[in-house]
């Protein structure tokens, strides 16, 4: 390696160093309200922000903390709503229950009476009426039945529903099956024509 190529590196390194130093010296040093400069590094000192201008900070430039902010304006709050009592319903047993099946796939419906105790098939569904209650009135407002529904198709399995339906609220209580909705209309009064019905 010729001299040449060893002095052109120290000689870049060298310029450098001259350079540097010169160009920070001839940086202007920014004098005014507010700002320093040490070692080079300029700061600058911001003003506290006084909200909307109606507190002013004391001598020593401290806001006192309760005044900083004023408080959100709130509405009056409202009074609470309170609950209506709602007085349970006296029901009997009734010989039976009038029912509703809905195949979902065809929209085909049909209605059955079942009497208590007795079995009713509906389409491939089986479906027992343990017992039906009623108002005395026989309103749908508190009418439930208890029913036990098995699917045909798989014999062996367990119900696909078991507890009491309601004639008011069916999804309060419903069947969950992929097919078909079962739910229940009325009670029957007469225990003749649940019987017939079932039969």
């Amino acid at each position: 390696m010729t001299r040449a190529r060893l002095i052109a590196p120290v000689a870049g390194l060298a310029l450098a160093a001259l350079i540097v130093p010169a160009a920070a010296a001839q940086q202007p040093q920014d004098e005014g309200q507010g700002s320093s400069q040490n070692g080079g590094i300029i700061t600058e000192t911001l003003e506290p922000l006084t909200p909307h201008g109606e507190v002013e900070p004391d001598s020593e430039g401290v806001v006192p903390r309760g005044e900083r902010f004023q408080p959100a304006p709130f509405a009056t709050p409202e009074a609470p709503v309170v609950p209506q009592r709602i007085e349970p319903v006296e029901t009997v047993l009734r010989p039976g229950a009038r029912m509703r099946q809905l195949d979902k796939m065809t929209g085909q419906s049909q209605t059955v009476e079942i009497a208590a105790g007795k079995d009713a098939m509906l389409d491939r569904l089986r479906v027992r009426l343990e017992a039906c209650r009623a108002p005395e009135d026989n309103a749908e407002h508190g009418t439930k039945a208890y029913v036990k529904i098995w699917d045909t198709q798989d014999p062996e399995a367990e119900p696909v529903f078991a507890g009491w339906m309601f004639a008011e609220s069916p999804a309060l209580s419903a069947m969950d099956h992929p097919r078909y909705d079962v739910w229940v209309m009325s009670c029957t009064t007469s225990s003749a024509e649940a019987s017939a019905a079932s039969e």
